[in-house]
């Protein structure tokens, strides 16, 4: 396969960056985007951005990082313009104002909640899924009313240039923009203030988001990723789960924040499991030769060095896939790799692989599951009460029974993608990470929430005065009985037992009990 021709696109000047910032302000404080029309006409005119030029983007993103078309139809645009049609006709609906709950003292004071735009926002997006994760979050902050600046990845060229043509010929270009460009434009970037800040990336470049933002006390979500594990237990259905975990890992290369980053494997099943993953292998993949056309490539050389490095360094054995015998550094190739006999202190196990590699490492329990905080864990168990062990043992943004990466976008109005698309979200899920996987969650409404801020309000009804006037001096004790017997209520509450022995008994399953 030869090498696609590198397309060169034009960083955005560093002196227009914040007059960028200033021009979408500037509109955002006329008004423009609080009717409900207009988010409407740029949610609907987003689906089309997409759906006519769809042919476009496939080529881009094949010339990207070499990604089959089916792949990105199935990974991007059926979640994406979904997404998009969900929000149009909802967005009335989530910008409504919602009464708040009434009690005695609030009764006649009308109390509300109002949905109000945070203002201009800037959404920093990667490389990986330059449509889904660009847009996602673009839908939100559209629905939400929000002026947007969007910084997609420099490291898909191609898409990055398609989007920069498309976006003034479909959206409103005062109140959504592109900028372009790498460090330095990130760092023009991230010195000016935003309403809100959404990036989507690695853990390392979350942390120099969130010292920025802290700068401007800008609120920011940071969707960042982690060693996601896909735990087997020996009552597992293997072959199914075969199936999934290796097409999990599979999709755009193992590229995805969710993708499942290695296997724990019960050792009672390790063999009879390492041969399903082999015949699904074959399965999926029956011609090595074909392997090339049939896999995303990683993006760029520098990922396919880290790949080779990790390959050259693991002490485990590669079981399929070829490794770095099929790999091709010319267009950054290296196959779907299944590697072996892992241990904890392997060089596969230091950091979250983003790629294509796929260790396995064989346990005595599932208890010997994961301790840190991924965006995802994937187990696969027929027991019970194995379930809810490693539900209530287990610390994640997402955890998937039997299943892998299912809840990463939304449902597709397709049958047939609900039923069988892996890398579709069951839609009212959010998607979000905890701890150093990230934090704050998106996904429909979700991600309409993070782009407004919750303004409270209510009406007084004048004759409060005389029943409230027990709040002004001079304080008397008559006013005293009149706020003891009105205002403060009084715990009625059944009392807990001071022994120590009553406080803090763990709820958790037990495997052993």
């Amino acid at each position: 396969m030869s090498s696609a021709p590198h397309v060169e696109i034009l960083s955005t000047s560093l002196e227009e960056i914040p007059q960028i910032r200033t021009r979408l302000r500037s509109t955002f404080a006329t008004g423009r985007t609080r009717q409900i029309a207009y988010r409407k006409t740029q949610l609907a005119q987003l689906g089309y951005l997409l759906q006519d030029n769809r042919q476009r983007f496939y080529d881009a993103l094949k010339r990207d990082f070499y990604r089959q078309e089916l792949e990105t139809e199935l990974l991007e645009f059926s979640t994406v313009i979904d997404a998009a049609l969900r929000a149009h006709s909802n967005v009335a609906k989530w910008t409504r104002p919602e009464s708040a709950p009434l009690t005695f003292n609030s009764y006649f004071a009308s109390p509300m909640i109002y949905k109000e735009a945070k203002g201009t926002v800037l959404i920093v997006g990667p490389f990986n899924f330059p449509i889904y994760c660009n847009f996602l979050p673009l839908i939100g902050a559209i629905a939400a009313g929000c002026a947007v600046v969007l910084k997609p990845s420099e490291h898909t060229p191609a898409t990055s240039a398609l989007l920069t043509e498309l976006f003034p010929k479909y959206l409103d270009p005062d109140m959504y923009s592109i900028v372009n460009g790498a460090v330095t434009e990130m760092k023009t970037l991230l010195d000016l203030q935003w309403d809100h800040i959404f990036f989507t990336g690695s853990t390392t470049v979350g942390r120099i988001v969130a010292a920025a933002a802290a700068k401007h006390l800008t609120p920011i979500t940071l969707e960042l990723g982690g060693k996601n594990p896909g735990i087997v237990d020996k009552s597992a259905d293997l072959d199914a789960t075969a199936r999934k975990l290796l097409a999990g890992k599979a999709g755009n290369g193992g590229q995805a924040c969710l993708a499942p980053d290695f296997i724990m494997v019960h050792k009672d099943v390790h063999d009879k499991f390492i041969a399903a993953l082999q015949t699904a292998y074959k399965q999926f993949w029956p011609d090595p030769q074909l392997q090339p056309e049939q896999q995303t490539h990683v993006i760029n050389a520098g990922a396919f060095q880290r790949m080779s490095k990790l390959l050259a360094a693991t002490n485990g054995a590669v079981i399929a896939g070829g490794g770095l015998q099929l790999a091709d550094a010319a267009t950054n190739y290296v196959p779907i790799t299944l590697v072996d006999g892992v241990e904890p202190d392997d060089a596969l196990m230091e950091h979250e692989i983003f790629g294509p590699v796929f260790p396995i490492m064989t346990v005595d329990s599932v208890e010997a599951a994961v301790t840190s905080a991924p965006l995802a864990v994937y187990f696969f168990t027929n027991e019970t009460k194995v379930a809810n062990y490693i539900r209530e043992n287990t610390r994640s943004g997402a955890i998937v029974q039997n299943e892998a990466v299912v809840q990463a976008g939304c449902l597709s109005s397709s049958f047939i993608a609900r039923v069988c698309l892996t890398f579709h979200l069951v839609w009212g899920l959010p998607f979000g990470g905890v701890g150093e996987s990230g934090y704050g969650h998106q996904g429909g409404k979700f991600t309409f929430d993070l782009f407004v801020y919750q303004r409270a309000g209510m009406k007084a009804p004048s004759f409060l005065e005389m029943i409230l006037s027990v709040r002004y001096p001079p304080y008397t004790p008559s006013k005293m009985k009149m706020a003891l017997w009105a205002v403060t209520p009084k715990v009625t509450l059944t009392r807990a037992g001071t022994s120590s022995t009553s406080w803090g008994k763990s709820s958790a399953t037990s495997l052993h009990s």
